[in-house]
């Protein structure tokens, strides 16, 4: 099980941004444990993520962790 954090710019809404991860994760085929927003900072957005899996959570680190 691998636990992760990304942070990304705040200029769409927490939603949206969910939705679009959620929406990516499920193209892909890969199941979160957890995925939820966990602090809100300076305009940008702190998510956390759980997988089982770690080449999961690398492929959705490598999705969405660049990302500003």
């Amino acid at each position: 099980m691998r636990s992760i954090e990304i942070t990304r710019s705040g200029d769409q809404s927490i939603a949206d941004q969910l939705g679009g991860m959620r929406h990516w994760l499920g193209d892909a085929g890969i199941r979160a444990t957890e995925l939820r927003a966990v602090r809100i900072l300076r305009g940008r957005v702190t998510f956390s993520a759980t997988f089982e899996q770690t080449a999961d959570a690398d492929r959705f680190l490598k999705a969405f962790g660049d990302v500003d």
